[in-house]
């Protein structure tokens, strides 16, 4: 007995050290961390954007506006995206109960599903470091972080997204035409999250699907208009569900001019944000905050309203999406090398040449091909070690993004720290870019090495994480990290606004602050109308409609544009006794002023109803006396 007991011993300790084992370690303390970062003080966000959480709320309320992303539950308008994320919400709400963590907790598991799917994808074809460095690059970029704490549909787009990549690199690899079907069924649930924004993996798909195809003629057709055809299935079948659907059986489709998804997909969110470069302004941001001219261009993402979101290693991808197309270019790992950097190299040039209708959050496309490139950009180092040329540009990758780490912490509001930070981040990535430049002539070297380029890297973005976590996010455009010092950027107009400077604008990205009195008003008006209340932005509307727990018509939908309801519709709604309470904000008439059908609808209930003052704002009954 005692003999057993000491022989195995020293298995036990050799099992414990098995590879499989620290691979398992340390992949558990990449997704814990994501987890946490994900999760922590996850409430403090409150409804986050309450655009959409007011959409969650009133599938709650009602079938047919859980199934068409309704603003209200009185059905008047859905808000401007499919709703495949609101599905997810609002089943977690049903779960967890109507709160914040209930809302926002499908984002923060997106965000770990995707972590771990990154992992996974990379490990089938690479080293488990390669595949460790891609994981916790993607789970520590600032924009994920920030995302998958809200509740954009930006993170189940991005799962989706990468989920038809590995989809169509496994068809490659197994010459079998279903996974070519998957990727285009999952592109389609893409397309339903965020409709053509998901298309920026479409080329990476191509790539990855043809890149060393072996199949007979034939098959590769079947393969192209199988692909096609799931697409088709899965986003043609709801675009034309919703169009052929009668107007007056469901709510009018927000953000487009014609009542129309189809139209929606292409224009509002298709073509217009890409190739619209007239000087005009960002949803609610005025011109002198954009120079009032486009800043498209190869250095937008790291000017001061991007920098932060996630351009910190996006100088060192580049670099190694060149590399490890070229290096593997004859290996099994080509397609999925070539895929990745068509991928990074799409998002980047359509990010960075669109036109002004470009939200700060849209960098999470970056997010999943930064982290991909650079795992295989590691993964070209450790299979030959000896190859100077490759080791050298990868180094010059590396001092790029800890030069850029360095300028953007020194934008940064903070006082000293920020600027101790990006100096360690400058003196450690350095080293580091010179330790791996040459190959080392002892092996400790490397794990100098690789602790020097780690602090060079992750310095900013974790900083940047943790800021991110210290204050709460709301509103339609939330941003990652400090405010800069830059007068005119974003984050320096929004700290503006949420003081209400000026009042117009916090209208639009932040929504009104419901006053008691205006809710008891709410609370106690009849329940025959079908709306407690129409007011105007939606942010406005959906923060009425949150704190009172009855259904507020946002006219004009997000931004007060939307040609519903007409002035013709609306009287026949206040005639019918639909809507009890307008509640007026004059303070936006500069910016509906140049929407006709909303400054119609205002102007009638001005001149037609008198107006009663409570809890500072003008109030409207529109089922009472003139």
């Amino acid at each position: 007995m005692r003999s057993s007991i000491v022989s195995t011993a020293p298995i036990a300790s050799r099992h414990f050290l098995h590879p499989r084992h620290r691979e398992l370690a340390v992949l558990s303390g990449i997704l814990a961390a994501s987890a946490l970062l994900n999760t922590w003080n996850l409430g403090s966000n409150g409804w986050a954007n309450a655009f959409y959480t007011a959409a969650v709320q009133s599938g709650l309320h009602d079938g047919e506006a859980f199934l068409f992303g309704s603003s209200d539950w009185g059905n008047s308008i859905s808000v401007d995206k499919p709703p495949l994320s609101l599905w997810l919400m609002g089943i977690s709400v049903r779960v967890f109960g109507f709160n914040s963590w209930g809302v926002l907790l499908p984002q923060a598991l997106l965000g770990l599903a995707t972590t771990a799917l990154i992992y996974a994808v990379v490990r089938r074809r690479a080293s488990f470091s390669a595949a460790a460095v891609a994981a916790f690059a993607f789970a520590t970029t600032p924009i994920v972080v920030l995302l998958s704490r809200y509740n954009n549909p930006d993170p189940l787009m991005i799962f989706l997204m990468l989920a038809g990549l590995e989809a169509a690199l496994r068809g490659a690899e197994s010459q079998r035409i279903r996974w070519f079907v998957a990727a285009g069924a999952l592109l389609g649930l893409a397309f339903l999250t965020k409709q053509l924004q998901s298309f920026l993996v479409v080329p990476a798909l191509i790539v990855a699907g043809t890149w060393g195809l072996r199949l007979e003629g034939r098959k590769t057709l079947f393969a192209a208009f199988g692909a096609a055809g799931a697409f088709a299935a899965i986003a043609g079948s709801w675009l034309a569900f919703v169009d052929l659907t009668p107007s007056g059986g469901r709510p009018y489709v927000g953000g487009s001019t014609s009542n129309s998804l189809t139209e929606l997909s292409l224009g509002y969110n298709g073509l217009n944000r890409v190739i619209d470069h007239r000087n005009i302004s960002i949803d609610f941001l005025p011109e002198q905050f954009i120079g009032g001219q486009n800043d498209a261009g190869l250095l937008r993402l790291f000017n001061a309203n991007f920098n932060q979101e996630a351009s910190w290693l996006l100088l060192l991808a580049l670099v190694s999406g060149a590399v490890i197309t070229w290096t593997f270019r004859r290996t099994p790992l080509a397609p999925f090398a070539a895929a990745s950097a068509t991928w990074l190299g799409t998002s980047y040039f359509v990010l960075s040449f669109m036109g002004h209708d470009i939200h700060t959050y849209y960098t999470i496309s970056l997010a999943t091909p930064i982290a991909l490139a650079v795992g295989l950009g590691l993964e070209a180092i450790l299979r030959r070690p000896e190859a100077t040329a490759r080791r050298i540009v990868i180094a010059v990758g590396i001092g790029l993004s800890t030069l850029t780490s360095w300028l953007t912490l020194h934008s940064l509001d903070g006082g000293a720290l920020n600027s101790t930070l990006g100096a360690i981040a400058l003196a450690a990535g350095l080293s580091g870019a010179v330790l791996v430049a040459v190959p080392p002539p002892r092996a400790w070297i490397n794990g100098v090495a690789v602790a020097a380029v780690a602090t060079g890297l992750f310095i900013g973005p974790a900083a940047t994480d943790l800021a991110t976590l210290g204050h709460d996010q709301a509103g339609s455009n939330p941003l990652s990290g400090s405010v800069t010092k830059s007068p005119t950027s974003i984050s320096r107009f929004l700290e503006d606004i949420r003081n209400n400077d000026p009042a117009w604008a916090r209208e639009t990205a932040f929504g009104g602050a419901p006053t008691a009195n205006v809710l008891d008003l709410l609370a106690h008006s009849p329940p025959t109308c079908r709306w407690a209340a129409a007011t105007f932005p939606a942010q406005t509307a959906a923060n009425w409609q949150l704190a009172s727990d009855r259904a507020i018509m946002p006219v004009g939908g997000f931004s007060g544009v939307d040609p519903y309801p007409t002035l013709e519709q609306f009287k026949a709604l206040v005639g019918s006794g639909s809507v009890c309470y307008f509640i007026d904000y004059p303070e936006m008439d500069p910016i509906i002023a140049s929407q006709p059908t909303t400054a119609s609808v205002v102007s009638w209930v001005r001149s037609t109803y008198l107006p009663q003052v409570v809890g500072g704002l003008s109030i409207y009954q529109l089922n009472g006396a003139t």
